[in-house]
C-alpha cells in the first residue's frame, strides 16, 4: 500500500509536468498554473507513504478526535459539492451541427481556452476551432465572435491567434469579429454582446433575442449556457467540441472548482446580472 501511494504520488507530479510541457507559459504563467494542484497531490501522497512505511501507521491515527471530525466533514462536504457540481457538468444541453443549423444562427460566439507563449493553441482550443469552422461553412450567413484576452502573465491576446486558425479553415475574414479584451467566460459573454451590438447596429436586446451558438469544449459547455442564459441569452445552442484524453481528468477538476465558484458567487452576490444596453465596458473594447 505504501509503495502504491508513492507510485500514484510520481505519476501526479509527472502528470502535472506533462501538462506544462503541452502548453508552455512565461515563468510566472508556469509558476502560478492551475496544473500544479496535482504536484500537491503527489507531494501528498509520497508523503503520505513515506511516513506509513516508517511508522507503520497514517499520522491520522494521532490526530485528536475533534481534528478527525472537522477535517472529515470538510472533505464531506467538498466531495459532496464536487460530486453534485460534476453531475451538471456531464449533462449540457449539447447540439450536433445538423441540429443547430436547422435554426441557422446568425451569431456564433466562440470561446478561447488559452494560448501557449510560443503563439500556440493548445490542442483543445483547435479542436473548438474546428467546429466552429464546420458550423460557419454549413451556415454562411453567420458572423462568429472569437473571444479570449491577454491573460495576466502571457504577452499576447488568443483571440487573434483563433481568428487566424478560422481564416486557415477557410472561414472569410469579414465574418470574424476578434474580441481580445475578455479574460474569463462572463467576460466572453459581456464583450460579445457588446461588440455584436456594434457590428449589428442593434440594442443589447436584440442581440440577446438572436439565435446563438456557442461553441467551447464539453467540459465547459455547462457552464458557459448557464452564463450566457442567465446574462440574457435567450435562444442559446450549445456545440461541444472533443478535448485530447490528456487533459481530461485536469480539466475536469479544473471546471468542477470553477463551477462550484460560479453558483457561490451566485449565491452570495446575484453576480452576473442580466446584460442590458447600458453596459459599462465601452472603453474596454
Amino acid at each position: 500500500m505504501n509503495i502504491i501511494l508513492i507510485i500514484l504520488g510520481i505519476i501526479s507530479i509527472a502528470y502535472d509536468a506533462t501538462l506544462l510541457i503541452l502548453n508552455p507559459g512565461t515563468f510566472w504563467d508556469n509558476v502560478t498554473s492551475f496544473t500544479h494542484i496535482w504536484s500537491a497531490l503527489g507531494a501528498y501522497l509520497i508523503f503520505l507513504g513515506i511516513y506509513r512505511r516508517k511508522t507503520g501507521h497514517s499520522f491520522w491515527k494521532i490526530w485528536k478526535k475533534w481534528i478527525k471530525i472537522a477535517v472529515a466533514s470538510v472533505i464531506f462536504l467538498i466531495a459532496t459539492v464536487s460530486i453534485i457540481s460534476l453531475g451538471f457538468i456531464l449533462n449540457p444541453a449539447v447540439v450536433s451541427i445538423e441540429e443547430a443549423a436547422k435554426e441557422s444562427a446568425e451569431q456564433v460566439i466562440l470561446l478561447g481556452g488559452g494560448i501557449s507563449k510560443d503563439r500556440k493553441l493548445p490542442k483543445s482550443v483547435l479542436m473548438r476551432v474546428e467546429k466552429a469552422a464546420e458550423y460557419l461553412k454549413a451556415n454562411s450567413q453567420s458572423i462568429c465572435v472569437v473571444t479570449g484576452g491577454t491573460l495576466k502573465w502571457l504577452p499576447y491576446a488568443e483571440a487573434p491567434a483563433i481568428k487566424n486558425q478560422l481564416v486557415a479553415a477557410g472561414i472569410s475574414p469579414e465574418r470574424i469579429l476578434v474580441e481580445d479584451k475578455a479574460l474569463d467566460t462572463i467576460q466572453n459573454f459581456q464583450f460579445s454582446c457588446k461588440m455584436l451590438e456594434n457590428h449589428k447596429g442593434q440594442t443589447c436586446q436584440q442581440v440577446l433575442e438572436t439565435p446563438t451558438v456557442v461553441i467551447t469544449s464539453r467540459f465547459h459547455l455547462r457552464r458557459a449556457e448557464r452564463l450566457a442564459r442567465r446574462m440574457g441569452f435567450t435562444n442559446v445552442k450549445g456545440i461541444a467540441a472533443a478535448c485530447p484524453a490528456i487533459y481530461v481528468p485536469h480539466n475536469y477538476v479544473r471546471e468542477i472548482c470553477a463551477y462550484a465558484k460560479l453558483n457561490i458567487r451566485i449565491l452570495l452576490t446575484g453576480e452576473p446580472k442580466r446584460l442590458n444596453s447600458v453596459l459599462n465596458i465601452t472603453e474596454k473594447l
